[in-house]
């Protein structure tokens, strides 16, 4: 039998096969990826803001961060709040907030959807009025036009307070006053020396004004130290506005000897 030559197309096929090795796996490179070897999970960093543990002598804060890989979004909250909405930014200012302990927490959030957990968090504490003080609480409300907001009269850090007058003013055309109630209870600050309450309010819508006069009798000691609420006013919102006090307001121990207030702060209600 003669053997016939192979054609030239079946050379070039065969040569082919002879040349090809085994394919080596694909390499990984994709760190945003669980079942990458190189995969890093999703981390945010406080690259700006409070301190841990830091006493802020401010009513405003501002956080600044950063996530550990490029595209990332965002969730923040402060403390009692809802989360926000996923964002790409990476700052955000809180405005008014009043004295107190405070928790900031942000999730950072991979482009896949993989989300950072635990939260990164950073506790602070706000205390930026000295006594002897007048503040009111909370400092920033947010309402509907029409809904009704209460603040409560505050004494900050005072000491041996007798008596107390809260003379508080806004515009008539922002709000309305619907009620004041001055505590006469363990509400009171004025009520923690076991007195009893004298109180006194009175107010007008058509001028803008509020008066509150309060004092403790009977109590041993005479006067009250600390910080505490006096009283609560309830208001109608019209437009956005505040709630002040005026040069009127003032402080008296126990001797009857006026106490030099050396703050006082507002509160402020917007219409959203």
């Amino acid at each position: 039998m003669v053997a016939r030559p192979l054609h030239r197309a079946s050379l070039v096929l065969l040569f082919m096969l002879a040349c090809t090795s085994t394919p080596t796996e694909p390499e990984f490179d994709n760190p945003i990826i669980p079942d990458d070897p190189n995969y890093v999970p999703p981390l945010t960093t406080i690259v700006s803001g409070p301190a841990e543990g830091e006493v802020v002598d401010a009513h405003t804060v501002t956080f600044i961060w950063s996530g550990n890989q490029p595209g990332m979004s965002f969730l923040y909250r402060l403390t009692g709040s809802a989360w926000s909405d996923w964002t790409a930014d990476t700052t955000v200012t809180f405005i008014y907030l009043d004295e107190g302990d405070y928790t900031f927490e942000v999730i950072g959030r991979y482009a896949s959807g993989i989300e950072e957990d635990p939260p990164t968090i950073r506790n602070y504490t706000i205390d930026d009025i000295h006594g002897p003080a007048l503040w009111l609480a909370p400092r920033f409300q947010s309402v509907i036009q029409g809904g009704s907001v209460t603040v409560e009269v505050m004494l900050e850090e005072v000491t041996n307070v007798l008596a107390v007058k809260a003379a508080l003013a806004f515009n008539p055309a922002q709000l309305q006053v619907t009620s004041i109630e001055v505590y006469e209870d363990s509400r009171s600050l004025l009520k923690s020396n076991g007195g009893t309450v004298i109180p006194f309010s009175s107010y007008d819508n058509s001028a803008g004004t509020i008066t509150i006069e309060v004092a403790t009798a009977t109590g041993s000691p005479a006067g009250v130290s600390g910080t505490g609420a006096i009283a609560k006013v309830t208001l109608t919102v019209t437009q956005s506005g505040q709630l002040v006090f005026g040069a009127a307001s003032s402080l008296r121990d126990a001797s009857n000897v006026t106490i030099t207030i050396l703050e006082t702060a507002a509160a402020v209600v917007e219409v959203r």
